[in-house]
């Protein structure tokens, strides 16, 4: 990594000031051998069948049942398919925590249009209350239909099921959670129906992220917007944006990314709730190689609500020309209720980009998370290149978690949860689309096709409708150590040429394979695909072209709801040959269970308690290892370290540097830290930046200490 660094003045002591510049994107790959599946995320998940019952009981699927009754049922969406219903007020579910925590995430299930709500309780004390609402999930699907409400369906398209009757609501919590603590769901609400609950999933928090130097707030108070008011009369006035006031904060939000990317500097997003009456479109032209990034202050404190519920009235769309973006650490949530028949144009994000990252991103109750595609006459067309979704949480959208579609290439999702999507959880659609008769907007796009797509290393769970990961068509895909579970209504991996575009023969063409390999694949595949048809855990079908250029192998499948392995063709040496195929061993282990494999999760210790967690990218060498211990409810590894900050000694002869509010002392890298005064150090000459550290006991009225680490060259 490039640092430019900047050395001044201050009193005796010469002020340091590192500024890392931003690292370029790489998409991820999957090194051969890696027998890992799934997302490293650091919460625990306590299914609620599993806790202690107090006027509750166990709601189970019952696979002795039709497929019909079976599909028809609430615990088939539930993870493991059971959850607990609550009785009646006062009811509960707990848990014995097993690690830190002091951040809830709660599955529920009420009745379609009913309220509801629980507390959740620390050994018997309220750490939170949580107002369960319906209104943004239910959706009565009937064949390629799905309709909001179940009286929509038409009479002569057979059966309609309800879908969709899980969401999530989450929170900070107001003390802190340590192992062998009770955490109780307690239903307070006296309502005639029952609560359902499915799981909670408890997590270390990271700190709060503080605005950036060389940075533009959403909440600066010198932001303006000019607009014309008269032909050729312009006026300038104030905007502003206040977390928390229920005001719309759209144009705040758009000046404050202007003078960003003019200024070329971050735009921050302070912790609170912003809401939004409209879309927000990104335009930000790169100059210079400038990367503009959207820093929030972490997931669990900055929230974008989008609260207009009609067509096109919310999530952020990428323009043309909008490049080198990085967008990072929030929250992102709607009003939405509707798919409004597939013309809702309601995604988190759309449009097309380049040389971007989206990194550590919640994004809930979109059409789409993500949908990445240019829609115009093809001498317009731009096509998104080298994008890459990063440890990000996309859950409980109307339709696909995200779909690289017309051409988009070089592009990955990694390290990433996808839950409870309406549609592919991680799909790839080599679509060369058109307008319809009607379409307010006439094109033919004849869009190139998809390459080098990869999704490798994610959790995705829970959907209730398509596939897990679909590839249609293109070439150099890979799905590679991904565990994928209770996709009970499609296939947990998809390969087909049913939507039209290109199909699998570039593969064959330029001499590229779509890897299949590696992926765990737990309770997927159906025998009523909503048009009567059964799908596999991994799924092959033929209507616009064949499948070709495949390596599937070492999956593993376990107790799948039809076939291990469905396809339109046999799988003859001939067929195979034919195709370009290459297929092996891709066992059935209906014994295994649903965890992520191999994972690890990291907290700092200060005085012998857990402080906060440690993301994954941080830099180890600042801490001293404290010693692991294996949660025996997920197989998880947690990870505990002291930070070297809080163990080097400082006394009033040592010198330091003035750096804002901070006192800045400087220390060498190593176990047992030294000292090094200022004065006498040549720090460019016979030292290397190792990186930086706050203490982690500050008093808020005093400057901040902060330690420079640095080892010889």
């Amino acid at each position: 990594m490039k640092r430019r660094y900047l050395v001044g003045s201050v009193g005796a002591a010469a002020a340091i000031v590192l500024l890392p510049s931003l690292s370029t994107t790489h998409t991820a790959i999957a090194a051969d051998g890696d027998t890992t599946y799934g997302a490293s995320f650091p919460y625990t998940r306590y299914e609620a069948e599993r806790g202690r019952l107090d006027r509750a009981h166990v709601v189970s699927l019952d696979e002795s049942l039709t497929v019909d009754k079976m599909l028809d049922s609430t615990a088939i969406e539930a993870g493991e398919q059971s959850y607990v219903e609550l009785e009646g007020k006062g009811s509960s579910v707990s848990f014995t925590a097993e690690v830190p925590g002091n951040a809830i995430d709660l599955r529920f299930t009420l009745p379609d249009h009913r309220a509801g709500s629980v507390d959740i309780r620390i050994n018997g004390e309220k750490a939170a209350t949580f107002n369960l609402s319906s209104e943004t999930a239910y959706q009565y699907v009937q064949k390629s239909k799905a309709f909001d409400e179940k009286k929509d369906k038409l009479a002569d398209q057979g059966p309609i099921h309800a879908r969709f009757q899980f969401d999530e609501v989450h929170t900070l919590l107001n003390r802190q959670v340590n192992p062998g603590d009770t955490v109780s769901v307690v239903r307070t609400g006296s309502e005639g129906y029952t609560y359902g609950i499915d799981f909670i999933e408890l997590e270390q928090a990271l700190p709060e992220i503080p605005r950036p130097d060389n940075s533009v707030s959403i909440t600066d108070d010198d932001l303006t917007v000019t607009e014309e008011v008269k032909p050729g009369e312009f006026q300038t006035r104030p905007v502003h944006a206040c977390a928390n006031d229920g005001k719309d904060d759209s144009e705040a939000f758009l000046a404050a990314l202007k003078r960003a990317s003019d200024e070329k500097k971050t735009l921050y997003i302070p912790r609170g709730t912003f809401e939004f009456d409209s879309q927000l479109v990104v335009r930000h032209s790169p100059d210079d190689n400038h990367q503009l990034m959207i820093q929030g202050a972490g997931i669990w404190y900055s929230n974008l609500f989008f609260r207009n519920p009609n067509k096109a009235s919310g999530g952020i769309v990428l323009e043309h020309t909008s490049h080198d973006l990085q967008f990072r650490d929030f929250y992102m949530s709607t009003n939405l209720k509707s798919r409004y028949d597939e013309g809702a144009n309601y995604k988190g994000f759309q449009g097309v980009t380049k040389n971007s990252q989206f990194v550590n991103l919640w994004i809930e109750h979109f059409e789409c998370g993500f949908w990445m595609g240019d829609y115009v006459n093809q001498i317009d067309m731009q096509y998104t290149e080298n994008m890459l979704v990063d440890h990000s949480r996309i859950r409980n959208n109307f339709a696909d978690g995200l779909n690289y579609s017309q051409g988009s290439r070089d592009s990955a999702v990694r390290n990433s949860n996808v839950r409870g999507n309406g549609d592919d959880g991680l799909a790839s659609w080599s679509s060369h689309a058109e307008s319809k008769p009607g379409d307010p907007v006439q094109y033919v796009s004849n869009a190139r096709h998809t390459d080098n797509i990869e999704f490798t290393h994610n959790t995705i769970e829970l959907g209730w409708r398509a596939g897990g990961i679909g590839f249609f068509g293109g070439s150099g895909q890979k799905a590679e150590n991904n565990l994928i579970t209770g996709n009970f209504e499609g296939a947990g991996i998809r390969l087909n040429t049913v939507f039209g575009g290109h199909n699998f023969d570039w593969n064959l063409t330029l001499n590229k394979r779509a890897s299949i390999q590696r992926n765990k694949i737990v309770r997927s595949g159906t025998q009523d695909d909503y048009y009567g048809g059964s799908r596999g855990a991994i799924d092959f079908q033929e209507m616009f072209g064949r499948i070709a250029g495949v390596d599937l192998y070492d999956n593993i499948i376990v107790r799948p709801f039809a076939e291990d392995i469905r396809s339109d063709f046999a799988f003859t040496d001939k067929e195979k040959k034919l195709r370009g195929m290459s297929i092996g061993d891709n066992p059935r282990r209906d014994w295994d269970g649903y965890e992520p494999q191999h994972l690890v999760v990291n907290y700092a210790r200060v005085n012998g308690k857990v402080d906060r967690g440690i993301p994954e990218d941080a830099n180890y060498s600042l801490h001293w290892w404290d010693g692991d211990r294996v949660n025996p409810v997920d197989g998880k590894t947690h990870r505990y370290w002291i930070p070297k900050a809080d163990g080097v000694q400082i006394d009033d002869g040592m010198e330091f540097s003035w750096e804002g509010n901070k006192k800045v002392y400087n220390f060498t890298l190593a176990d047992n830290p030294q000292y090094l005064p200022i004065s006498s150090t040549r720090f460019f000459d016979d030292y290397s930046y190792q990186g930086e550290m706050a203490r982690s006991f500050q008093d808020p009225n005093q400057p901040q200490t902060v330690i420079r680490f640095w080892s010889h060259r």
